[in-house]
């Protein structure tokens, strides 16, 4: 591979082919995988990632085009004493992928511990070595970027917010075609923005679209995520919720129905904690790529869990901190949205109080997000602060 541009996270289109950099400070090796489809099966070609600035892993592939599947693979310690379980038997999500193909395959191989059922029980400490691919995702190299897009700019002072479920609230629209209801395109129907607008909404506040996954304990009973508290990625939009092949395309499009009708669009973000679970969790992407990096654990290897989880995302570390305003800002920039309500929002901070937040401080500093509509949820499991955030949140 050659060097590619690091200062760009992800996997960025460039004329030629495309750009792959991803961040971890303790891995010994990166490999990107590619995944192409041959006689019905796919085939997994391996390049390794050699050029590194720091922590963050980078290379350059010609001829890489959107729609090509792909992971990574990486290499280091399995301490798990010490919170480090690299395990490059287990093929990884890019966190940084908008698009995904394929879905988790409940079963022992998506653990990075010897697992000896779909849950995860076995043995914590044993390396596992069975492959994970096939039994993942895969992430999918895309190419949307950044648009015009018309606002209603509605000030908080007018503003009514209707909260809702994008299955939920149009799954029984008979006006919108069978095949829609329930998806991004059913959002920008005109009989949903009718609705809306005959109630007085000024505001459509989606609950989670970012691409999540049942957790394991809860497909064990047959049962399914329906509200989409457990994310599996921060910046994708839940395939699940598509009509279309393409979901980024079918939100965009929805979204600009309902601001050409005056309606603003929120989304409800968890940036608290991924659906990697705690320790006995699943390995699907930040677990494998620098697990002790980017979840907040203590001096054992043990997990602070102040979510309810099973984890919490190190929300105040530089990396993360950009992460998510990367996150924040391609949901703005990209798809369209117009503000943001955080769930679990003291829990993306270790600090006393959200005023000496890095996260909070990095969002009011930014030229773009602190233009944009921020809410709190104030509390965590250890925490109630209402009142306790400083300006643009509510």
């Amino acid at each position: 591979m050659l060097p590619a541009d690091p200062r760009t996270l992800g996997a960025t289109v460039t004329d030629g082919g495309t750009n792959f950099a991803i961040w971890s400070n303790a891995a010994d090796a990166v490999e990107l995988c590619l995944f192409n489809e041959v006689n019905g099966k796919f085939v997994e070609t391996r390049y390794a990632m050699s050029h590194r600035n720091g922590p963050i892993w980078h290379g350059y592939l010609a001829g890489v085009r959107p729609g090509q599947r792909y992971g990574y693979r990486v290499y280091g310690p399995w301490i798990p004493e010490y919170g480090m379980r690299f395990n490059e038997a287990k093929l990884l999500l890019d966190p940084y992928a908008h698009v995904i193909d394929g879905d988790v395959v409940y079963s022992p191989e998506i653990y990075s511990h010897f697992s000896v059922d779909a849950s995860g029980n076995g043995d914590l400490a044993e390396k596992d070595l069975r492959d994970s691919a096939g039994k993942v995702p895969y992430s999918v190299v895309t190419d949307h970027g950044i648009r015009p897009i018309n606002r209603p700019l509605v000030p908080w002072a007018k503003t009514i917010v209707y909260e809702a479920h994008v299955k939920g609230l149009t799954a029984f629209n008979h006006e919108i075609p069978e095949h829609e209801r329930g998806s991004y395109k059913a959002l920008g129907h005109p009989s949903t923005i009718a609705h809306l607008k005959s109630i007085g909404v000024t505001a459509l506040e989606l609950l989670p679209i970012a691409q999540f996954i049942t957790e394991p304990i809860i497909h064990s009973r047959g049962r399914k995520n329906h509200w989409g508290y457990n994310s599996l990625l921060f910046s994708a939009p839940h395939k699940e919720y598509a009509s279309t092949a393409d979901p980024i395309a079918e939100l965009q499009w929805s979204v600009d129905q309902l601001h050409a009708a005056g309606i603003e669009v929120i989304l409800d973000v968890v940036y608290n904690h991924t659906a990697e679970g705690g320790v006995a969790g699943p390995t699907l992407s930040y677990k494998g790529i620098d697990g002790h990096a980017y979840y907040r654990q203590d001096a054992n290897g043990k997990y602070e869990d102040v979510t309810g989880c099973g984890n919490t995302f190190a929300a105040s570390k530089p990396h993360s901190v950009r992460q998510i305003i990367d996150s924040l800002r391609w949901w703005i920039e990209v798809i369209g949205v117009d503000g943001f309500r955080f769930d679990l929002t003291t829990a993306l901070y270790t600090s006393d109080s959200a005023f000496n937040s890095s996260l909070m401080a990095a969002i009011g500093a930014d030229s773009v997000l602190r233009n944009f509509k921020m809410i709190a949820e104030p509390w965590d499991v250890t925490r109630y602060s209402l009142g306790d955030f400083p300006h643009p949140w509510r």
